[in-house]
């Protein structure tokens, strides 16, 4: 018998391993397409829709990795029965411990500066088409006011960190993944990871000259190994006014205007006959007439009532924002691709183009890209590609009458006149029969224009906006051919941008309707004789920005020492507007940080920095800052309280940063000298010499000198408090003289700026949130934060009025934007001359240096005694033009796939003088609002009705002055968001083939509550008839494939 030897086969033909299991995310819901790759190769599968895999391994010692959008990077080894269930942490979760700060990130626990971050999720909660108006009331210490109302492209916020300090610039800095950008307003929140606020000088000073206002750092989305992942969303919403005037009749009018000539002591303008006939324009007619329809047009036509506010402006226009994006990648190669289109609605009712041949309406449409690229060219080199761009385009009426085609000016215009036209005017149009064209604008001749006119016949404007931002990188890590935990890193970045308008103007003839309402009769006289055809203007403006960064990064651990340390160089070149000299910033950064076993921190971080704006002999500043911690609760002795107390940290720091933002001009070190004409022009060729503002060859940089203090607590590892006390010292501030003499043939106004000012400020920060899981399917959370500031200026160079002033200083001793007016006497009551014996009284001891009160109108307190009120007597009312608290607050609860959240913002201690068109009534032939319904009359007082406005008038009065009245507090509290949400079942989204599916409703800017007496104006408003600020109802859908 012949013998045999038994072969093994080879190793390839080894039968693999089965391993199965299971993916959840943090809450038990399955994960479905999750990707399972085996670590090394590319061997891959995803998880099915209730979260189940199955996969085949060459051996027992592989290992598994666990990769989906949005979570944690997960690694398992096969155990002995290869069935693994894995829980994927969520990647919010996880960057709550790591904090984005200056030119890299930290962990949370090392962190001794003031940083605060707000997340995605957040902010894609917000409908608004402006990112800076999504962030109110999000973080600490960050104060947005959507000052510029809701005009689609124009809708951007005023952004502050910690108030004020300067009367310069008080914008903070803003860059995009690590670039400074002033493009905030036009990032969809679909792209951005995260938002974190540098607030105090340890986390600015490498900004050096840049860094006193605080820094915004805006980080957006990369990549993650795994299989590509595709999401679509889409929304649709319907915006409208938050607030609007209410609507007074032509009786309410003509009423209101007769009481405020009888006041005046006057002739009343409008008899009974013709009130009777407003009430009743049919009176007289025969509803059997063959004409009838005809004579109740004309009727109605003649003796109108108007709502033009209601007919000119649309009660809802909708918004449309469509959102895909896809993100993957392999060990290799991740990316971050992302397209968003919103179009943003008006809300002007114009006429159609298919009539005027031109379209006037307002609306936006923007297109957003973004792709961020993260190529591993080998274990230790690693390339980054980050592209970002956009373009806007933005319709609207001509701004062609405007000087300097001013959009801005044309569109509060355009509010104005919707609201001072009367609702006796005939029109718009005119009606045909009468001698001339039918259709042609009616043109009231008590006002300047028209809203009809301007927002239809008039033409057209429009204005196309790109931006290209794009970034060039990479990072070579060095801890293997120079020593452990060094790295290089460099960064060039070149951002274009673009703007081109077309304004077509023209002009019509218009025609000012007059009725003879003793006859009833109707006619038309030419108001305006110009036409011409729509003329076309166009313009262009292009400009680039060049940003150059490298650095030497080293992180490391020696035992339980953790030492950090950065430095890096950086370059800006960027042009502000074509044919400017364009600005050059340098500068050095560098920082160390230490801890000791995560319980002792200690971090310097300086700043090296020129700018141009400066001589050459004053150009570069340096900027340090220091801060130190102590992280109580990793502490051996505190282990015992560490369930209790599941963190407890103490941070303090002290540094200084400069401001460069001194001045709307630039070169202030120069003598500002013009050659044209001048008194000497009629000799030689006319050149003359025109001194304007005398330059100051020392001037310099604003510098703050910051300290803040903090403290971290959290209990039971769910309730978390921060609070921080902060203090300001700004120095250097650049100021015109007071009290320095006029010099010889040089105005005032051209007297040399100085770095002269002075203004501290103060104030605390309070973060809480708490965060509780129920049970598996219930959880909630709520997230609140309270800001408050006050600034005061110490010095301002004002010279000191004499000793009859009732405030010798007007700046000096106050704060920043601080409102004057006269101070109301309400000692009898009401603040009103209740009848003539009061006021006779009153005038026989005092009098008003600016006109003589009537019964009805405010009494003024004579603050200094001297029997006159005057400017001598202007006191502090109330409190700033800049909020000195803000606050907001976040309700979240999750049942099941259900989600509701609710979003509160607030301000207060903020106030504004409201005055002219849209508060005052004597504007034109008269402008009422409701509150003037309840003027003082002496009957209205009699009978103890309530009075919400002085005695009206057809004139200006001794109450049309900045007073505590008309300065009013702006604190609102908005309901900022509300959303209630429901993510399909496992087992649905698995007969829909999809990972998952999110749908929603949800409400922006739904509700508000403040303190203004008028309440056709929204407290946000900073002009009484600015475009109003929108809200909005939304709808939508998500969709992860």
């Amino acid at each position: 018998m012949k013998k045999t030897n038994a072969v093994s086969p080879p190793a390839a033909a080894q039968q693999d391993i089965i391993v199965t299991g299971k993916v959840y995310d943090d809450k038990g819901n399955p994960l479905a397409n999750v990707s399972i790759v085996v670590k090394g190769s590319t061997k891959g599968v995803s998880s099915a829709a209730d979260g189940s895999f199955s996969i085949s391994v060459s051996n027992q010692s592989a290992v598994l990795v666990f990769s989906y959008v949005g979570m944690e990077i997960k690694e398992a080894s096969i155990p002995a029965n290869r069935n693994i269930n894995v829980v994927l942490t969520p990647l919010v979760s996880a960057m709550e411990d790591v904090v984005v700060v200056a030119y890299g990130s930290q962990k949370k626990i090392t962190v001794t500066g003031a940083v605060s971050t707000v997340n995605s999720e957040q902010l894609k909660q917000s409908s608004s088409a402006s990112l800076a108006n999504a962030l109110a009331g999000r973080l600490s210490g960050l104060t947005a006011i959507q000052s510029g109302g809701g005009q689609p492209g124009r809708d951007d916020a005023t952004l502050y960190l910690r108030g004020a300090a300067t009367v310069n610039g008080n914008s903070p800095l803003i860059l995009i993944d690590g670039v400074p950008r002033d493009n905030i307003r036009t990032i969809d929140p679909n792209e951005v990871a995260s938002i974190s606020i540098l607030k105090d000088a340890s986390a600015t000073a490498v900004f050096g000259v840049r860094g006193a206002n605080g820094v915004i750092l805006i980080t957006t989305k990369r990549g993650t190994p795994g299989k590509a992942q595709l999401t679509a969303s889409v929304d649709q919403s319907f915006s409208s006014f938050t607030r609007e005037p209410e609507w007074l009749h032509s009786v309410d009018y003509l009423k209101l205007r007769n009481e405020a000539a009888k006041n005046d002591g006057i002739a009343i303008p409008y008899s009974d006959e013709l009130i009777s006939k407003f009430e009743n324009p049919l009176q007289g007619l025969d509803p059997n007439a063959p004409d009838y329809a005809e004579q109740v047009a004309y009727r109605n036509y003649i003796y109108p009532d108007h709502y033009w506010y209601g007919e000119l402006i649309k009660k809802n226009t909708p918004q449309t924002r469509v959102n895909i994006g896809v993100t993957g990648g392999t060990s290799k190669l991740s990316y971050f691709v992302n397209g968003v289109y919103l179009h943003q609605g008006g809300n002007l009712n114009t006429e159609p183009k298919s009539k005027l041949g031109y379209d006037p309406s307002s609306w936006m449409d923007r297109y957003n890209f973004r792709a961020n690229l993260d190529y591993k060219v080998s274990p230790s080199f690693k390339a980054f590609l980050n592209i970002g761009s956009y373009i806007e385009k933005v319709n609207m009426p001509s701004a062609g009458t405007y000087p300097g085609y001013d959009t801005k000016w044309m569109m509060t215009d355009l509010i104005y006149q919707t609201q001072t036209i009367l609702p006796i005017t005939p029109g718009p149009t005119t009606l045909g029969g009468y001698g001339v064209p039918e259709d042609a604008v009616v043109y009231p001749t008590y006002l300047d224009r028209t809203a009809f006119e301007i927002m239809n016949r008039q033409g057209f404007r429009n204005e196309m906006r790109s931006n290209l931002n794009t970034s060039l990188g990479a990072e070579w890590d060095l801890s293997k051919l120079v020593i452990p935990g060094l790295s290089v890193k460099g960064m060039i970045s070149y951002d274009a941008k673009a703007t081109s308008a077309m304004d077509g103007y023209k002009n019509e003839r218009l025609y000012a309707a007059q009725v003879n309402y003793e006859t009833n009769e109707l006619s038309y006289a030419v108001q305006r004789n110009a036409e011409s055809f729509l003329n076309i203007l166009k313009g262009y403006d292009s400009r680039y920005n060049i940003n150059m960064q490298a650095s030497v990064n080293y992180q490391n651990s020696f035992g339980k020492h953790n030492v950090g340390a950065l430095v890096l160089g950086q370059r800006d070149y960027w042009e502000t507007t074509a044919g400017e000299i364009p600005y050059n910033v340098i500068g050095l950064a560098g920082r160390v940080t230490y801890d000791y076993d995560k319980r002792y921190l200690a971090e310097v971080n300086l700043g090296y920095n020129g700018s141009e704006q400066f001589a050459p002999a004053n150009r570069y500043g340096f900027f340090p800052a220091a801060s130190v911690g102590w992280v109580i609760s990793n502490e051996p002795f505190f282990q015992s309280l560490s369930y209790t107390v599941s963190n407890l940290k103490l941070r303090a720091s002290y540094g200084k940063v400069g401001n460069d933002k001194i001045g709307s001009s630039r070169f202030l070190y120069l003598d500002n000298i013009t050659v044209g004409g001048g008194p000497l022009s009629t000799l030689g060729r006319g050149q003359g010499i025109n001194q304007g503002l005398l330059g100051n060859p020392a001037l310099s940089w604003e510098v703050a000198a910051k300290q803040n203090y903090g403290v971290e607590v959290g209990l039971f590892n769910e309730l978390n408090i921060s609070f921080d006390y902060f203090f300001e010292k700004r120095t250097d501030i650049l100021i015109s003289r007071g009290t320095v003499p006029a010099l010889q043939g040089v105005p005032l106004g051209n007297i040399p700026k100085v770095n002269m000012g002075i203004v501290d400020n103060r104030g605390y920060e309070i973060e809480v949130s708490y965060n509780k899981k129920l049970s598996k399917n219930f959880s909630f959370m709520v997230k609140g934060n309270l800001g408050y500031n006050h600034n005061t200026v110490k010095f301002y160079d004002e010279p000191i009025s004499d000793d009859s002033y009732a405030y010798r200083y007007r700046t000096t001793g106050f704060s920043l934007g601080q409102a004057w007016g006269y101070k109301i006497d309400y000692s009898n009551g009401n603040g009103y001359f209740n009848s003539q014996q009061e006021l006779d009284a009153y005038l026989a001891k005092t009098t008003y240096g600016f006109g003589t009160p009537r019964v009805g109108d405010f009494i003024y307190q004579d603050l200094n005694g001297d029997g006159i009120v005057n400017d001598k007597d202007l006191a502090p009312i109330k409190y700033t033009s800049i909020p000195g608290q803000i606050y907001g607050l976040l309700l979240q609860v999750n049942y099941k796939g259900f989600e509701f959240s609710s979003f509160f913002q607030g301000v207060s201690k903020y106030s504004t003088n409201y005055a002219n068109q849209g508060v005052y009534e004597n504007i034109k032939l008269g402008t009422y609002y409701s509150y003037h319904t309840t003027a003082w009359t002496p009957e209205r007082y009699a009978a103890g009705e309530k009075i919400t406005y002085p005695a009206l008038s057809t004139n200006t009065t001794t109450n049309h002055r900045a007073n505590d009245f008309f300065i009013m507090d702006r604190s609102f509290i908005r309901l900022k968001n509300i959303e209630l949400a429901y993510n399909f079942t496992p087992s649905l989204l698995k007969t829909l083939r999809v990972q998952g599916v999110r749908t929603y409703i949800s409400a922006y800017n739904f509700f508000t509550w403040d303190k203004l007496k008028l309440d056709h104006l929204d407290p946000e408003n900073s002009e009484s008839l600015g475009y109003p600020v929108t809200k909005s109802l939304n709808f939508g859908v998500n969709i992860t494939f």
